[in-house]
């Protein structure tokens, strides 16, 4: 009875803990007109501009390539949030500064070669 009663408040709090880390997370807003505009990146593009982009504030950029195993910036700071769509991977930055992120590329490659990328953004 001890062993099903633990398991039950185990279950409770795993139940718990998801639909937490599901809620904290705002969704990111997306462009709603052409005053944010929208970027789509391949990986050949990204590699041959030596992995960094150049946006104005509020752009949507994304990776639409389906080599992109994962795009992730820090969670820290003014960092973007990144989202997974069917398009690929998107994230919207709001403000102008320097962002440094990181990508995987599948396909090909080793699945665990991690490459860094910057994102510059400038005032509109």
């Amino acid at each position: 009875m001890t062993w099903l009663l633990m398991f039950v408040l185990i279950a409770l709090a795993a139940a718990f803990s998801v639909t937490t880390a599901q809620e904290s997370r705002p969704a990111i807003p997306a462009p709603e007109d052409a005053a944010h505009p929208r970027r789509s990146v391949t990986v050949q593009e990204l590699i041959q501009s030596n992995h960094r982009l150049t946006v104005t504030a509020g752009t949507e950029v994304v990776w639409s390539d389906p080599h992109f195993g994962r795009v992730w910036f820090p969670s820290s700071g003014e960092n973007p949030r990144v989202e997974r769509t069917e398009q690929g991977f998107r994230a919207v930055f709001p403000k102008p500064g320097t962002y440094r992120g990181v990508f995987t590329i599948v396909a090909g490659h080793r699945s665990d070669d991690v490459y860094s990328m910057v994102v510059t953004v400038t005032e509109r």
